[in-house]
């Protein structure tokens, strides 16, 4: 039997030494914040949509039934305009197919939020306008579990809202357990006087307005949470709304009124997607409480560290939660873009990272439950990606998805544990 052993042992190392691994280095494989390297080329899918002279803007990802990825990014090739192009991926990272979808030839159509309903269908909502200035409009489109637009919604799975205000710009979708589909975005303010309004809009489920909803299923409110960084829907059929800048929340009655205080209570379905490319990412946790990734001058604008906070469903800070300062990989400039709660209540970060004089690129940094940095994660908590990371899935097999952009569309899968 020991002789058997040491042949393994002995296999193994000869393995190693032909492809190149260290056998230390072997030891690691598996280690929370390290690579997956059965995904992809070791551990990254990287994807070249635009070609030559294009460009990807990544938004996230979810994870859908049977294991497959899809990807949300817009997509801009050269001599057009953007698009909505959704990727979707085997669980090992094989690319299956990408469908685009425009509501404006040749116009802009970008994405901002995604959302999975409870039969797999997956709904992106974004602008759409003719020109990168122009008048701009709600545009959502919902596609079929295997990639394919809903001709069941809307027109071709396509809808476009007008929606008052100038540059309507929606930031968070919530898909209720109903069917219908809430939207929250932004209009800017005219003025001083004519301040930026908080927007709410209700879809029914083939993409027709929910007219009991609002006025005629919009609702236009200036609020202290400005653009939803994150929705919920509570299970008296109130809307939870975080946004603006401390981030504060409010909460609108099922019917779309905006009330005067937050009355805590049970979630019944929240958006479980950050990934709008923005600062302060907001993810909720299953309490209703919520915690906020922001980032923390240190030094002038070329020292940057992030901090996550947690607040209550009222909007005030709980105190309890670390709020240390952290980066990603010790890089001296740090920016949030997304985060995500694991299973186990541990939160990931991610997002941009630079050193002095260093090319932009993305990282990851890993929380523990109260807040504390957990050294276990990659290097003493945090790493620096290839890519800049713009959204984050966490998957049912709790391994870490970080989607971003290295010039190309580029996915990669992390170990959590």
């Amino acid at each position: 039997m020991k002789n058997a052993t040491l042949l393994a042992i002995t296999g193994l190392l000869a393995i190693g030494l032909m492809f190149g691994v260290n056998p230390a280095q072997a030891q690691t494989i598996g280690k929370a914040g390290s690579l997956d390297t059965t995904f992809g080329i070791d551990g990254t899918v990287t994807i070249n949509l635009a070609g030559s002279g294009g460009s990807v803007s990544p938004l996230t990802a979810i994870e859908q039934s049977n294991g497959d990825i899809a990807v949300v990014t817009g997509l801009t090739e050269e001599f057009s305009g953007e698009v909505f192009a959704l990727v979707r991926l085997t669980p090992s990272g094989t690319e299956i197919g990408t469908t685009t979808a425009s509501f404006i030839t040749d116009g802009f159509n970008s994405p901002t939020a995604m959302a999975v309903q409870s039969d797999g269908d997956i709904v992106v909502v974004g602008t759409a306008s003719l020109t990168f200035d122009g008048a701009q409009e709600f545009a959502i489109a919902r596609f079929t579990p295997n990639g394919q637009l809903d001709a069941t919604f809307g027109t071709g799975g396509l809808v476009t809202t007008d929606i008052s205000g100038p540059f309507p710009t929606p930031s968070a979708v919530l898909a209720q357990p109903n069917g219908q589909i809430l939207v929250g975005g932004f209009v800017d303010g005219t003025n001083k006087n004519s301040p930026g309004k908080t927007v709410l809009v209700r879809y029914n489920a083939n993409g027709s307005l929910d007219t009991t909803f609002g006025t005629g299923g919009i609702v236009e409110e200036t609020t202290e949470a400005a653009s939803p960084a994150a929705l919920a829907e509570l299970s008296n059929g109130s809307y939870l709304v975080v946004g603006g800048d401390a981030p504060s929340s409010v909460e609108f009655s099922s019917t779309g009124v905006l009330q005067a205080t937050v009355t805590p209570g049970t979630l019944a379905a929240v958006n479980s997607q950050s990934g709008t490319g923005c600062c302060s990412p907001v993810v909720f946790l299953p309490n209703g409480d919520y915690l906020v990734a922001e980032t923390v001058s240190t030094g002038g604008h070329l020292h940057t560290d992030v901090k996550a906070k947690r607040f209550l469903e009222t909007g005030v800070v709980d105190t309890s939660f670390s709020s240390t300062n952290f980066t990603f990989g010790g890089n001296t400039e740090n920016e949030p873009q997304a985060i995500a709660l694991q299973s186990n209540g541990q939160i990931v970060v991610g997002g941009i990272t630079n050193a002095h004089g260093t090319p932009v690129t993305g990282g990851l940094a890993r929380l523990d439950s109260n807040g504390d940095l957990d050294t276990t994660f990659a290097s003493e908590g945090g790493l620096v990606s290839q890519a800049v990371v713009s959204g984050l899935l966490i998957q049912t097999d709790g391994k870490i998805v970080a989607i971003g952009n290295n010039g190309e569309l580029a996915v990669a899968r992390y170990f959590a544990n």
